[in-house]
């Protein structure tokens, strides 16, 4: 079995490789946009918090209710893991002990209602 930050550290040094030339796609809210359960999840980074929010097929809003997510996060040399918690609207936030700068790189493991866990790659501040 391969140790979980192996294939973490793995995740991330893929993710370049399979970058857009242009430099990743922006949502609404200034974050990173990519295709994720059947719908387009944008990861927003400011300061020590993650901000994950859902949108459908249509780029329409989806609620977060019973949504679940972790974020692990890769900062200055740091890893941790942020549980991202469902709020109001379309959103789920979470808070660490990092400071969102370049260079930050965080895998996301969402779980809708009735599906099961996808993994998005995310270099929100790149």
């Amino acid at each position: 079995m391969i140790p979980r930050r192996l294939l973490f550290a793995l995740c991330l040094l893929l993710t370049p490789a399979f970058a857009s030339a242009h430099g990743p796609a922006r949502g609404p809210n200034g974050g990173q946009t990519q295709d994720l359960a059947g719908g387009h999840v944008e990861l927003v980074a400011r300061g020590p918090e993650l901000v994950l929010y859902l949108f459908d097929a249509q780029n329409k809003p989806m609620p977060a209710t019973g949504a679940t997510a972790t974020a692990t996060v890769l900062a200055a040399g740091q890893q941790q893991t942020v549980a991202l918690v469902a709020g109001d609207g379309n959103a789920l936030r979470g808070n660490g002990s990092f400071a969102a700068a370049p260079g930050l790189k965080v895998v996301v493991s969402l779980t809708l209602p009735g599906q099961r866990p996808q993994l998005g790659r995310f270099t929100p501040l790149n």
